[in-house]
């Protein structure tokens, strides 16, 4: 990260690096309900080089995160994307993919020096939206 000017990600410089947690509740769909387990998660956030779109300047992570049932082996959830700035029209974005065949694009506004922001995306949407496998 020392080569990055991780200023430039604004909200999302403090994210940069790695985590850990082994605390998490998994709230999934069951055939009952929901099931709740416990979890683990692993999740690295790498900044990347200034990303040129046409008149855009966006600045951002990569990202990688897997999760673990608290007494497994073997992950139950993975996910890869991307959480992206635009410092001008201050646009907060985060996309990724899971590997069941779902993307998202989620994206909101937040000042450089923001502790907290909002997030959505909505299914069928043409820019901040959901999509799935059928």
């Amino acid at each position: 990260m020392a080569d990055h000017d991780l200023t430039k990600l604004g909200p999302l410089a403090r994210l940069a690096g790695v985590w850990r947690g082994s605390v998490g509740n998994d709230l999934a769909p069951a055939r009952a309900g929901v099931a709740t387990h416990l979890d683990r998660e692993h999740l690295v956030l790498t900044p990347i080089r200034q990303v040129n779109n046409r008149d855009q300047i966006l600045h951002g992570l990569r990202y990688a995160t897997t999760a673990w049932r608290a007494d497994a082996i073997d992950s139950f959830h993975q996910e890869v994307g991307y959480w992206l700035y635009e410092p001008s029209s201050q646009l907060v974005m985060r996309c990724f993919i899971v590997p069941r065949g779902i993307t998202v694009l989620a994206g909101g506004k937040a000042a450089p020096d923001a502790d907290s922001f909002e997030l959505s995306a909505e299914l069928g949407s043409p820019t901040f939206g959901i999509s799935s496998n059928p």
